[in-house]
């Protein structure tokens, strides 16, 4: 997925606007898979702006995960926004630097946009993953999706320093 900058370079234009689609079948992120439903999808404009070269693109793409509460499989989407300075690569910068996150950096004529791509799919991950916002979960005794209906399982968990105040009610 790589765009041609030379018009924007040699000042022939002031705006590239582009759609692209990058085949991805999942990301391993750690002890997490992500697999693709779909093409992930990217929509946006490069433009130059006193003198800077900039990249905004809306990014948007599906993926199978499970539920963190009841353990079913859903669809997650993700809509989500690429924006940041370009900048020519030079000797000893790498892909990513922490500091410079708002910096995507070119070579020669040409941008890559597969790493910051899957860099922005990853930073737009959700902490938990959700079937819905008011997913119940498992019954902690008996396992039971509590989506599906209430089990007959009694849960007392009583904390022994407030059991005294039982007595009062």
């Amino acid at each position: 997925m790589k765009v041609n900058l030379a018009s924007l370079l040699d000042e022939t234009l002031n705006d590239i606007p582009f759609t692209e689609i990058l085949e991805l079948e999942s990301l391993d992120i750690g002890e997490r898979n992500i697999a693709f439903t779909e093409p992930v999808k990217m929509s946006g404009h490069i433009y130059k702006m006193e003198g800077t070269n900039y990249l905004t693109a809306d990014i948007s793409f599906k993926y199978v995960e499970n539920c963190d509460r009841c353990l079913k499989e859903f669809i997650q989407t993700i809509n989500t926004v690429l924006s940041g300075e370009l900048r020519e690569k030079s000797e000893g910068v790498s892909d990513f630097d922490e500091k410079d996150e708002e910096i995507i950096y070119y070579e020669g004529n040409e941008l890559n946009l597969k790493q910051p791509i899957i860099n922005t799919i990853i930073i737009s991950l959700p902490m938990k993953s959700l079937c819905t916002e008011d997913c119940k979960g498992l019954c902690p005794k008996c396992g039971k999706d509590l989506n599906e209906g209430q089990c007959d399982c009694v849960i007392e968990d009583i904390d022994p320093r407030l059991a005294k105040l039982k007595d009062f009610f």
